[in-house]
């Protein structure tokens, strides 16, 4: 009886010990412990569902000075249209005064209808990742319920890493365009398909994309660590988190420039994988250097949009908007939630879309982005694309 109470007061001990390193393991640097939690989604625990919800809030009042300068605009272009002393005419300036005023009224009815719709419109989601197949599924919904009114509209979309593919069921728009086209244009018609954009067959085959993929993980890393260790803090689990029994919570107190300090890391970190991996390339090997060097100058050329290096040449339209966020202050909180294992459960995302620079419309439109990760089981997918159940529009748009 003695030999087995001293059997069970070691395996307790040992188990006491294996629990407190695990817990020494999981207890580390706010920091540390996203980036742990991170590099498992990725490396380990790989395989798994999601859901979660995207919602848009809208201010209610149109800030009033910024129809007064609008107005201002207004009547300063009123002006030179009619080349006007408003001074001296007291009809153009009464008509210039009721332009003012139905553009504050306008102003206001349309801030009032957006305020409406973001308090009705969600855009919930659930989706799988597969990284070990190199395959993401995401279902968006764009639902606007409201008294009396129920509209919901569904886009499942696939993604093929290893083959540079995407898949879109679009049958909610093309069910409607097949009926216009089965008579005039019938070669147009959808029918059951997916819609495909992929790379052709003939330039996949010279493309790394494998390493590309390996290269993710670290660079998704790299990414976090440019970013001060000081701005992640562990804070108490809130009702979001306690909902996914999560155990710890981390927040990142960030903002649009250090959003940015990490996207230009993380493609730094991508260049320079492809670059190191290029020059191992032989004469022997699958891929040769120049291979690598397509996929490394997209990455050149996106980190130089994002840096500014590129002075616009690249005509693409959001890289001056890139730019405007270098200076910009506004917070974006992230929270990460994690299990005992440190494994994420759930992100949420809190954030403004500056609109400063679009149209002077000075007001910020919030966002509230949370996402649920589900690692039980075999990671569902609803969609089985292949090429032979799909049409490719690559071509007509374009793009290849």
């Amino acid at each position: 009886m003695q030999l087995q109470m001293t059997k069970l007061i070691l395996a307790l001990t040992v188990g006491g010990l294996l629990s407190a390193c695990g817990s020494s393991k999981i207890e580390q640097s706010p920091d540390k412990m996203v980036r742990a939690g991170m590099q498992r989604m990725m490396k380990e625990d790989n395989q798994y569902n999601f859901s979660g919800t995207l919602k848009l809030d809208v201010p209610n009042q149109v800030n009033a000075d910024i129809a007064d300068k609008n107005s201002d605009v207004i009547e300063h272009k009123a002006s030179d249209a009619f080349d006007v002393d408003l001074d001296s005419n007291s009809d153009e300036e009464a008509e210039v005064a009721d332009e003012r005023d139905f553009y504050k009224k306008q102003m206001k009815s349309l801030n009032r209808v957006l305020n409406l719709l973001s308090k009705s419109f969600t855009i919930p989601f659930t989706g799988a990742v597969d990284m070990p197949k190199g395959r993401v599924e995401v279902i968006p919904e764009l639902r606007y319920e409201n008294k009396n009114a129920l509209v919901s509209y569904k886009f499942p979309t696939y993604i093929d890493f290893n083959n540079l593919a995407v898949y879109v069921d679009a049958s909610a728009i093309t069910n409607i365009s097949d009926i216009m086209n089965e008579q005039s244009n019938p070669t147009r018609v959808v029918g059951d398909r997916y819609l495909q954009v992929a790379v052709p067959q003939e330039r996949l085959v010279h493309l790394p994309v494998e390493d590309l993929l390996k290269s993710l993980p670290k660079s998704v890393d790299d990414g976090y660590a440019a970013i001060d260790a000081n701005a992640f803090t562990k804070v108490d689990v809130d009702e979001f988190g306690k909902n996914l029994e999560a155990k710890y919570q981390v927040r990142l107190n960030s903002n649009y420039a250090m959003s940015l300090k990490y996207d230009i890391a993380m493609l730094k970190s991508i260049s320079e994988s492809l670059k190191q991996a290029a020059a191992k390339a032989g004469s022997d090997s699958k891929y040769q250097p120049q291979d690598y060097a397509v996929l490394q100058n997209v990455v050149d050329g996106l980190t130089a949009i994002y840096t500014g290096d590129d002075n616009g040449r690249s005509g693409v339209p959001a890289a001056y908007f890139i730019q405007q966020l270098k200076n910009n202050s506004s917070p974006i909180i992230y929270n990460f939630y994690l299990d005992s294992k440190g494994r994420i459960t759930g992100m949420r995302t809190e954030m403004e879309i500056p609109l400063d620079k679009v149209k002077e419309f000075k007001q910020a439109i919030k966002m509230d982005y949370r996402i649920k990760f589900d690692y039980t089981g075999s990671p569902k997918f609803t969609m089985q694309p292949t090429p032979q159940n799909s049409v490719n529009i690559g071509s007509s748009l374009g793009l290849f």
